[in-house]
């Protein structure tokens, strides 16, 4: 199926005056009910922000058409409380805790796309696509078993290895190492010949190498490497196009070798895509979804490819403020007057010298900020928690919520891994096998994010996950 939009209709229609996107998802709602009937929708609701501005918006045009918020136990009590206090909202429920999904399956930590990578890296015997996930760490996985990665050499940006010395990395030590530690000054790479057979060699200066380890451009090296080999004729000899990647998760090499604790991606959707799924599927019904374009790279691309209305997916569903961004969100709230839930505090202003002040629509309103939570979601999901700046959502969990702090902090404990194999070889190849005996999980005392979190900062740094 060919793509519907490009990232420049979506640019440009960001950039829309917010009275104009409000007409577009409009009729972006009108099209989904008349194609499905006002019972043959509803309204995924979970009591944040942007759903509270969808679901404004859906009963403005369709004041019966039901609501439905899933209550995983995972949201702020705020979140919950205000979620049910509307009209028509019907409530599912997850088949099991989020202690059980991630004792099993594993923590969500780094993000989703990451965490599914580091699940599926890590079987043990895993085939085809365990294999494509670990090439999503390394592309060069003999220099990692070469040197191990507390140990672990990297090139410099003049194309030597570092030699002789101590190199420090995210408050890492690397250790003494030479160049043939880890890879040849020149990568000679044999490739087949033209049209007369004959063979040619492809020679890497030292700086390419470099450059390699580092911007390592998955979806161009594969596809470059299968036409030259599976094809059997001759390609280009110039170094393979290095630009930083997408898909690459090379620097969460460590955590998904070294990390005697489970990853995995499979809380949201055991915990509460799951039950959507099931009720869609009893009542007979497809969601309207207040999901956006610029939350994640997954997102846009889903909007590229088929539109705010989903009609071919194999899952139909509806996403009409796929085109707004958060500030459209906080507008809307303020110019409609719009009650939302407490743990957000206050809409304001923020002028460019980050003093705050009531907006006002006469004056316009400026960058506009809550001065609560910003985003809610489940409140023990490490999803890009390292990425936030300021007080993290822990740290501010800390603050408004210490007994749910306290638990989600404390406790935990070692126990036998289920999936150790004691036959299973240290390498696959060139890859290490995650094959730890002991592993940490959570217990009925508290989930043990403390000890995950102080594990993850001693391999990637210290004030990776700052929680405290």
């Amino acid at each position: 199926m060919e793509n519907r939009h490009t990232k420049e209709d979506l640019v440009i229609m960001q950039a829309l005056p917010l009275d104009l996107k409000v007409r577009l998802t409009e009729d972006r709602i009108r099209a989904w009910v008349d194609k499905y009937g006002e019972d043959g929708v509803c309204v995924s609701f979970s009591g944040g922000k942007d759903s509270t501005v969808l679901l404004h918006i859906v009963r403005n045009l369709y004041p019966d058409i039901r609501a439905v918020f899933s209550n995983t136990g995972l949201e702020y009590p705020e979140i919950r409380q205000f979620a049910m206090s509307h009209d028509k909202v019907d409530i599912v429920y997850p088949d099991v805790r989020f202690k059980d999904v991630i004792t099993e399956y594993g923590y969500p930590l780094i993000g989703k796309e990451v965490a599914e990578a580091i699940y599926y890296a890590r079987r043990i015997g895993g085939g085809a696509h365990t294999q494509a996930k670990r090439q999503d760490f390394c592309h060069n996985l003999q220099a990692w078993r070469t040197h191990t990665l507390s140990r672990q050499a990297a090139p410099r940006t003049d194309g030597q290895f570092l030699q002789g010395n101590i190199h420090r990395q995210r408050g890492g030590v690397y250790g003494t190492t030479t160049t043939e530690d880890v890879l040849p000054q020149t990568q000679t790479i044999q490739r087949t010949g033209s049209v007369s057979g004959t063979t040619e060699k492809a020679v890497r200066s030292p700086r390419q190498v470099a450059d390699n380890w580092h911007n390592y451009r998955k979806g161009e090296r594969r596809r470059h490497e299968l036409k030259g080999f599976k094809a059997g004729v001759a390609t280009q000899t110039e170094n393979i196009p290095n630009r930083p990647s997408q898909f690459n998760k090379e620097k969460y090499l460590p955590l998904a070798r070294d990390l005697p604790v489970k990853i995995s991606h499979f809380c949201c959707n055991k915990l509460k895509k799951a039950p959507m799924k099931k009720y869609q599927k009893e009542q007979g019904v497809v969601p309207i979804i207040g999901t956006m374009a610029e939350e994640s790279r997954v997102r846009m691309q889903g909007w590229i490819r088929t539109g705010c209305n989903a009609w071919d997916s194999k899952n139909p569903k509806s996403q009409p403020l796929s085109f707004w961004t958060n500030q459209d969100v906080l507008q809307y709230i303020v110019e409609h007057d719009l009650p939302i839930c407490s743990v957000y505090g206050e809409i304001v202003s923020v002028d460019e010298n980050g003093i705050e002040y009531p907006p006002n629509i006469l004056t316009g309103f400026g960058k506009l900020k809550c001065t609560g939570c910003d985003r809610t979601g489940c409140i023990y999901c490490a999803f890009g928690f390292h990425n936030e700046k300021g007080e993290t959502r822990f740290q501010r969990l800390a603050r408004t919520h210490p007994k749910l702090y306290e638990f989600a902090m404390g406790g935990g404990g070692w126990t036998d891994n289920p999936n150790y194999d004691p036959t299973a070889p240290e390498y696959d190849g060139e890859w290490k096998n995650w094959n730890f005996k002991k592993i940490w999980t959570p217990n009925e005392k508290g989930l043990g994010m403390k000890k995950v979190f102080d594990m993850c900062n001693e391999i990637m740094g210290k004030d990776f996950y700052r929680y405290e």
